[in-house]
């Protein structure tokens, strides 16, 4: 193996940790955001949670686990004015 080789192996391995660091921090903070506010059974206003996106999902269910309850979901909320928002539904 050649130095370019192993300088670019090298470079390859920090980008991936940078990548992995930076989503741990971003679902971190949105778990951080949330989590407080669940009880098993309620849905709390979450505009962040998208049902759609898997990492969000992944988030609401950590923040329910957080609060004692068996995971959670998004879900989208009616609303009187015809349009939807976003929740966390704790199981």
């Amino acid at each position: 193996m050649g130095c370019s080789s192993s300088m670019s192996m090298a470079l390859l391995l920090l980008l991936l940790v940078a990548a992995a660091d930076l989503t741990t921090v971003t679902r971190s903070a949105w778990v951080g955001d949330y989590a407080s506010n669940h009880g098993c059974g309620v849905t709390a206003v979450a505009e962040l949670c998208d049902p759609d996106d898997e990492s969000a999902n992944r988030a609401c269910s950590d923040a329910c686990h957080y609060s004692g309850c068996g995971g959670g979901r998004c879900v989208f909320l009616p609303s009187s004015s015809g349009g939807a928002s976003r929740g966390c539904h704790c199981r």
